[in-house]
């Protein structure tokens, strides 16, 4: 009797791989793994271990970060806080991770394009489908990179509508950016079922926290710049270097103050006069719209559009929070 369907031998498996690739494929440059211990430029061949515990229980943690004009924005603070969250977890640092910049050197040359997004992940590692993180036999180094696709000139002209989440942002591990994504999945689902461009979520205290992939601020009437305390999100990078560029800008009279604090809905609603959102992909994306309601006067501000301006330009020059990696 002839199986249903056929088993691969080694062979067949790259005979066939060609037909297995995919459009959305095309946005794909280069995979290194510590697995193979080598590069593919083929996203079809693509694969993690199915018994790594990343894999089949989210056990690791990740970091995206982007190169603009073949300079890495902020590379030391996304991997120093990479360290951070595989040191609260208890994922000792695969040997790989010591040439990361050398990997992500030869990834840019392999792949071609100057501006593109780098995904690095470190996970438990591979051994049993359990939940025993002892079952592992050793962390594993993942690097990717990608793309980088920027919102349209339109998008930030005329800002984005964001909704509260339907439910209480999740509150363990805050600051640890693990791959267990699956609330931040259903924060995202709820802004797409509701018809706006992003959500955010509310803790059950009823306080600000964040979005699925992106950290929110706001300036008030009194034309403070205000985050939420680091106690309640993950302290974003692109966040953390848009309220220096804030500092700046109270330095130049533009604004009073920049400071973090506990936001709830009934003071944003009461205070904003701008609001933006700000992650790694788009930066500082203006927030014109929020459960309906126009915020501010429902254009973008210009104090977004100044921080915007600011944040470009230091990913665009050399200074000590770019990377170059042409040398």
């Amino acid at each position: 009797m002839n199986p249903t369907w056929p088993l691969l031998s080694p062979a067949d498996f790259v005979a066939q791989s060609p037909s297995w690739k995919r459009d959305w494929h095309q946005n794909y440059l280069v995979m290194f793994s510590s697995v193979w211990n080598a590069f593919s430029v083929n996203p079809e061949l693509w694969a993690i271990p199915p018994d790594d515990h990343m894999a089949h229980r989210g056990d690791g943690v990740f970091e995206s970060f982007k190169c603009v004009e073949g300079r890495v924005y902020c590379l030391n603070e996304h991997l120093e806080r990479l360290r951070s969250s595989a040191a609260f977890l208890e994922i000792a640092l695969p040997e790989r991770f010591r040439d990361t910049l050398a990997i992500l050197k030869e990834a840019y040359k392999l792949g071609g394009l100057e501006d593109f997004v780098t995904r690095i992940c470190v996970s438990r590692g591979p051994g049993s489908f359990t939940v025993n993180p002892y079952d592992s036999k050793g962390s594993e180094f993942y690097l990717i990179t990608i793309k980088l696709k920027r919102p349209s000139p339109e998008v930030y002209a005329r800002g984005v509508s964001v909704i509260s989440a339907p439910f209480p942002a999740k509150t363990e591990f805050t600051g640890v950016k693990s791959c267990d994504y699956l609330h931040n999945v259903l924060v995202k689902k709820a802004a797409v079922d509701g018809h706006a461009d992003y959500a955010v979520s509310f803790d059950a205290e009823g306080f600000l926290t964040e979005g699925p992939t992106e950290n929110v601020l706001i300036l008030t009437k009194d034309r403070e710049l205000i985050a939420p305390p680091w106690s309640r999100v993950l302290k974003g990078v692109t966040l953390t270097r848009v309220l220096a560029k804030g500092e700046e800008l109270a330095r130049r009279g533009l604004i009073k103050a920049v400071r973090n604090a506990d936001l709830t809905r009934e003071y944003l609603f009461e205070s904003m006069e701008e609001a933006y959102l700000t992650t790694t992909s788009f930066d500082v994306l203006p927030v014109t719209s929020w459960d309906g309601r126009p915020v501010g006067a429902g254009v973008p501000g210009p104090v977004g559009q100044e921080l915007g301006r600011l944040i470009d330009a230091e990913i665009r020059s050399d200074n000590p929070f770019t990377t170059s990696l042409k040398d």
